[in-house]
């Protein structure tokens, strides 16, 4: 149709990219730069980062380019992943901060190679909770955002906003998200913590962890334990399992409130939200049987 924004499902690299995307990536990749040239020999810690990143990045992306399956003057709001904006500027926040603290314990284990273990216990507890707490942030008002709504210009019959509303993520499934959410992030930071000081005080044994600055004036390995590589795998596909939930629902659309709204509005304006249900999701389409 005439007033589809893109001619084409395939885009050249140069159109995804815009000026949001390029300063996030320009950013951190600067800074992680600064990373890198300390010399890590162990790329473990160097990891976390760039996880968190990657996250924001495709959040980034679905947010910039979202115009591009939608029509100008868009009838429908469809945000099956709550608000992209809001989880690519927390997981950004905290990468980056993540970044800071990597650059700042590496410069400590170059400089006052002696002290760095005096350091790393403190490290340790901020670097694993800002990993952590960027996963359990973007869930903290999904509820909010996850939705399908229809949009009606005023000239059209209007509805009371919540009667806009086709699907969105149900309050009690919101609850549960949140409060596993919760525990999860909680139990695995208390976890962290708690190992910290086992390996510490030599009760259990850990992995041992070189630093820029390890060997310098004598200094040897920390130890650490095993827990940050649980940790590592477990908060992002905790987060992804709880996002994969709200795309469920926000695709599972109330089909006779559909009906309803559509057969209360003008001929065309129907026509134009059933082509916009086509391009958003495929299932939604099979769903409403759209040929």
């Amino acid at each position: 149709m005439s007033d589809y924004n893109s001619n084409d499902y395939y885009l050249p690299l140069k159109e995804i990219f815009n000026e949001n995307l390029l300063r996030d990536l320009i950013l951190f990749f600067l800074l992680y730069i600064l990373i890198i040239t300390q010399y890590w020999e162990n790329i473990l810690l160097l990891l976390f980062p760039v996880i968190t990143f990657a996250v924001s990045f495709f959040f980034r992306i679905i947010n910039t380019n979202k115009w591009r399956v939608e029509f100008n003057n868009k009838p429908i709001i469809y945000n099956p992943f709550g608000s992209e904006k809001r989880h690519a500027n927390r997981l950004f926040f905290c990468s980056i901060i993540q970044s800071i603290l990597l650059f700042w314990i590496g410069s400590e284990s170059l400089y006052h190679p002696h002290l760095v273990n005096d350091y790393f216990f403190y490290f340790t507890i901020l670097y694993i909770f800002s990993y952590t707490f960027g996963f359990f942030w973007i869930f903290l008002d999904l509820w909010k955002f996850s939705k399908m709504e229809i949009i009606l210009n005023k000239d059209d019959i209007r509805f009371n906003n919540y009667e806009n509303i086709i699907s969105y993520l149900k309050i009690k499934k919101f609850r549960l998200i949140s409060l596993v959410n919760f525990l999860v992030f909680l139990i695995l930071n208390l976890l962290n913590i708690l190992m910290i000081i086992l390996v510490n005080n030599n009760i259990i044994s850990g992995i041992k962890l070189a630093l820029p600055g390890t060997g310098s004036g004598g200094s040897e390995p920390l130890i650490i334990s095993i827990i940050p590589l649980i940790i590592f795998v477990v908060s992002p596909v905790v987060a992804i399992s709880f996002l994969l939930i709200s795309y469920r629902e926000i695709s599972n659309i109330n089909k006779n409130r559909l009906n309803q709204i559509l057969h209360s509005i003008p001929k065309n304006l129907q026509v134009k939200i059933i082509e916009n249900l086509k391009f958003l999701n495929y299932k939604i389409t099979r769903l409403l049987d759209i040929e």
